[in-house]
């Protein structure tokens, strides 16, 4: 049975990142600030599988160089998603959401996902990379951009600043939101400063 049209749309899911990303933060501004690579990769697994079980979807993570994971109903793939630690232009993470064959076959998906952290000052770069490799690709893309400056107060040699949720599609944009990207700068949450 194919999911209802407004059911998992990529809104729900920028929300439930969102929610997600800040509630099990991997590091804290004054304590544990030794989160590596490794710590976020896994962090964002955590995320969207637990996106995925309140969507009602399974997690299938990579196998064999495809996805970084595929979202999964009863009828077949719905969500593809990407996330790259280098930036939009990092790998070729666009390209394999673009090609990416839905099961079973002839299946289309809802949408895809790239996760990507940047730098604050090659943001707006790949930003405009993303929209424009996706301008002429009929599936809606979620560009979700963690925006970072380098520091050496975190070990991971990043500080972190805002995320950006973008929709791409037909060569439209939509800034869904732009929300701080550290729990402890969310007003009336328990990590507020």
């Amino acid at each position: 049975m194919p999911l209802p049209a407004k059911w998992a749309i990529p809104e729900d899911f920028a929300t439930l990142f969102q929610y997600f990303w800040h509630r099990d933060f991997p590091i804290d501004q004054d304590v544990a600030v030794g989160a590596r690579r490794i710590d976020w990769t896994i962090h964002i697994g955590i995320v969207v599988r637990s996106i995925a079980d309140l969507l009602g979807l399974v997690t299938r993570f990579e196998r064999g160089g495809r996805k970084d994971a595929i979202l999964r109903s009863t009828d077949g793939d719905e969500i593809a998603i990407e996330w790259e630690w280098e930036g939009v232009e990092g790998g070729n993470e666009l390209e394999k959401l673009k090609s990416h064959g839905a099961w079973p076959k002839g299946k289309e998906l809802k949408y895809a996902v790239l996760i990507t952290y940047m730098n604050s000052k090659k943001i707006d770069d790949g930003y405009n990379t993303a929209k424009g490799y996706w301008k002429d690709v009929n599936l809606p893309l979620l560009l979700i951009l963690i925006e970072s400056e380098k520091s050496k107060k975190f070990t991971t040699g990043r500080d972190f600043k805002n995320i950006r949720f973008h929709l791409v599609h037909k060569g439209k944009d939509t800034l869904l939101r732009t929300v701080p990207a550290v729990p402890w700068k969310i007003e009336s949450s328990r990590w507020a400063e």
